[in-house]
């Protein structure tokens, strides 16, 4: 692979992985880890209705969810290590 053909892999890999979340993880991961500016536990506590370490348990879980379906997509493809 190239850098650049590794790079598209990579994000391929990822995006197929997000799409395991229902649209509340997929929120609480994209505020929290995907952005320039994460958003606090508490923001999202309030946004959500919940306390904040519920917020903290799904962000854990989804992360859980994402690392596996990255792992069946890796292995679908063969891949050792990216």
């Amino acid at each position: 692979y190239s850098e650049k053909e590794e790079e598209n892999l990579r994000k391929e890999m990822i995006n197929e992985s997000l799409q395991v979340l229902n649209d509340r993880e997929l929120d609480i991961i994209q505020t929290r880890k995907l952005s320039d500016t994460p958003t606090t536990l508490e923001e999202l506590s309030e946004k959500y209705n919940i306390s904040r370490e519920r917020i903290r348990q799904i962000e854990v879980r989804a992360l859980e969810k994402v690392k596996e379906a990255l792992e069946q997509s890796m292995n679908k493809r063969n891949i050792i290590d990216i």
